[in-house]
Parts: C-alpha cells; structure tokens; sequence
C-alpha cells in the first residue's frame, strides 16, 4: 500500500469523534481510540489487513494445523504403478469478521483455536461465544471437546443446519442443509407473497429480480435435481397464477414464455449460474481454484473415463445429487457446452484405445470400479512386456 494511502487512512481515523444515532436524538461525542466500524466503507479492506497476521500464522503451520485435501489414483503403464493427483491445504476461511476454521483432527483444531485466542488476547478482542460453533464431519471422537479465549464451544448436533454467511453447514455436509433451507425459503416466499395485495407483474419482477438472485447464491456450491427445481417452479406457478387470476390448470409453459412474464424455470437459473460459477471458479487462482482444480480431479477418477467430460461434454456414471461438477456436466450436455482449456486432463501419461470403447457403456459402467482400483483406463496397459493382452 502507497504512503500517500496510509496518510489518508490516517487522516480519517487519527483524533476521531463518534456520536450514536438514538430514538431521542444524537448522543454526546467521544474520543475512538481504537477498533473497526463495521458499515465504514473501508472496513473490509481495514478487516483484511487487521487479520492477515492471524491468517498467515495458521497457514503457516502447515504441520500442525491445516486440512491436508488428496485427490490421487494409482496409473498403471503396464510394467509400472505409480500414484497421480493433487495436494492443497485448507486451514481458515474469513470475511470481514466471520471466521471458519478447519482442522483435520480435534488436536490439529484446538491448536488452531490456540492461535487465535491468543492473537484475540494480545488485541483485546472479545469472542462471542454464543456465535461459536464446532461441526465435526467423521468425527471418530467421543467427547470432543474445543476451547477458545478459555470457553468451550458447543457441539453441533448431528444433521443440525448453522449458516457461514450465506450457506449452511452441518454434520452432512454443505448440499443436503442448503437444499433444505432453500426449499422453506421457496415455500415461505410463495405464502408470504400471496398475502400481499400486489399484481401479477410485481410478483413475476420479485421473482426474478430478487428471489431467482437469492436461490441463486444459497445453491451456488450445490446441484438442484431436476425434480426439486420442478416443485419450486410449482410452488411459483401457483402464487403467480393466483395474482393473475388464472386458472390451475392453465399451461405453466405459457408463463416462461417471452411473450407473457419473462419468468425463468429455475432448472434456467441453475443452468445460467452453475455454467458461470464453474468458468469463474476456473479461472480463480485463489481458494476456489484449488477446490474446482480437486473436484475436476475426482471427477474424472470418479468417471474413469480418457477424456474430461467438462472437455467433451460426454456422459458420465457420477450421480449429480452428491457431485456438484457431476451436475455442472448434465447441464452442459444439455446445452452443448464445454470448458475447453481450462480444465487438466487426469489421464495424460498414456494414450490409446479407451476401455469404455472396447467394453461397451453397460459392462463399463459395471467394472469401472475394478478398472479404477488396478488403474487401467486404456486397452494397452493390459499388455505385458511380450505384447499379448491378458485375459
């Protein structure tokens, strides 16, 4: 940061008098001689230098503290295995003051906390304890028990939804709790909306312009099945013909149309934004760059297949409810669409006549799982030092 940046910031928060907006009028002023407002304009910047040296201590101590992620597979060249993928560690997630740590064990976890509490300690920052909560994934621990700034945090109960800024978390993971919250926001949305004395039209702009938005957001690391999208589109279907006066029965297609309300299914929201998301997620070459470069690993050892389906577009044996880029691929098979370079191809030490040709889709999708487990994706590895194929 220039000097000339620093004297201005200087000049704002140097001798700095606070009043507090009351019911009764403003309040007598009083000297600031320390902290962060929360609404300033600065404050995320302001945030993100405050906490840096908390951050870059945790990831630091990368021995101790952070989640070592793996995504590899055994390559078999026919007279020699080796192991292939990729290696990231994860340890913190912040904004502003939101805080998510991650930790691969209750020790590694409870050192991280350490570190923090002490960095809160020496910066006289309070911890509210009734905002701190712990969710263990694959917890193989009886009691745990977590400390920070000397208080224990509570334990979240299993399948019990919490929300990080816009998502929600639990013991099952990200999908499952988001879904969930998504689908009471959908039905509160629609009852909420029919009370209200509006028309038709405002109902179809608060559709598009503010709820499609908020889905949008609550999902955007999560696929919505098919089915789902098309109980919500019902729900919307139901409020809006109310508005309009319209028959139940009348044809739903009709209200897409671009003629009538302009109103988008959601399974053409979701296709909009997860084709989006996955081409910014591509190119980031922050956090998210590491988690998308991961999940298109995984993907393509999940698949087994020569060829990355987000290249070709090709289908896949990888259910879409439990493997966001799994979704990402229906959608793009539906619309024709591909990454092109954005995304590495796994398998790229060998070339030759896949097995998923020579075996046919049925017997492939049946003995994939062996041909994964001895790492054969290609017809000549199964040849050996005589050039015969084994039977």
């Amino acid at each position: 940061m220039c000097n000339k940046f620093i004297r201005f910031f200087g000049s704002i928060h140097n001798d700095w008098v606070n009043r507090v907006m009351t019911d009764f009028g403003l309040t007598d002023g009083y000297w600031v001689h320390d902290g962060l407002d929360q609404e300033e304009v600065f404050s995320p910047l302001l945030w993100r230098i405050f906490y840096d040296p908390l951050l870059c201590e945790v990831k630091r101590q990368k021995s101790i503290c952070r989640y070592r992620l793996d995504s590899r597979f055994v390559a078999n060249t026919g007279r020699t295995k080796f192991r292939a993928g990729l290696t990231s560690f994860l340890a913190a997630g912040a904004f502003v003051d939101d805080t998510i740590w991650i930790g691969s064990s209750q020790a590694a976890t409870q050192h991280i906390l350490n570190v923090a509490s002490e960095f809160f300690r020496v910066n006289d920052i309070l911890i509210n304890n009734d905002k701190t909560v712990a969710i263990l994934i694959n917890c193989r621990v009886s009691s745990p028990h977590l400390l920070i700034s000397g208080l224990p945090i509570s334990i979240a109960k299993r399948g019990e939804p919490h929300q990080y800024l816009g998502i929600f978390l639990s013991t099952e993971g990200l999908s499952k709790p988001s879904l969930a919250k998504t689908h009471l926001d959908v039905w509160f949305f629609t009852n909420l909306v029919l009370r209200k004395a509006i028309s038709d039209k405002q109902f179809s702009y608060l559709v598009s312009a503010v709820f499609h938005l908020i889905i949008a957001y609550r999902t955007q690391f999560s696929f919505v099945p098919i089915s789902v999208c098309a109980k919500w589109d019902a729900m919307i279907h139901k409020g809006l013909k109310s508005k309009s006066g319209l028959l139940l029965d009348f044809l739903n297609d009709a209200i897409h149309h671009l003629s009538l309300y302009r109103l988008k299914s959601f399974e053409q929201v979701q296709a909009e934004n997860k084709s989006t998301a996955v081409v910014c997620f591509a190119n980031s070459v922050g956090i998210l760059g590491h988690l998308f470069a991961h999940r298109s690993h995984d993907l393509q050892v999940l698949s087994w297949h020569p060829h990355h389906s987000l290249l070709f577009s090709s289908r896949i044996n990888v259910s879409p409810l439990n493997n966001f880029l799994a979704g990402v691929v229906w959608i793009f098979l539906g619309c024709d669409l591909s990454l092109g370079g954005l995304v590495t191809n796994v398998f790229h030490f060998q070339k030759g006549i896949p097995m998923s040709i020579v075996l046919g889709e049925f017997t492939f999708y049946k003995c994939v799982s062996s041909l994964r487990r001895y790492g054969i994706v290609f017809v000549e590895q199964l040849r050996n030092q005589t050039g015969s194929v084994f039977e």
